[in-house]
């Protein structure tokens, strides 16, 4: 992630990244996600509507962050 505005920063996340396609595991990182995103009245909505196929979850065990705040100062 790179932050554009000066003075500049960054973080990079590196590790193994599992890949799944699992309907229920993607409703329920999509519901819990519209609950942070949308609220709650939204939340089971938002689910339901993104966990279709072609829909994933990455999750990444991270193995190292590497970081740079205030790049430019």
């Amino acid at each position: 992630m790179d932050d554009p505005h000066p003075p500049y920063s960054f973080v990079q996340v590196q590790g193994v990244a599992t890949v799944t396609e699992d309907l229920q595991d993607v409703q329920d990182i999509a519901t819990r996600t519209g609950g942070r995103d949308m609220g709650t009245e939204r939340a089971e909505e938002f689910g339901r509507r993104n966990a279709v196929p072609g829909e994933l979850v990455v999750r990444v065990r991270p193995t190292k962050v590497i970081t740079g705040f205030d790049i430019s100062a």
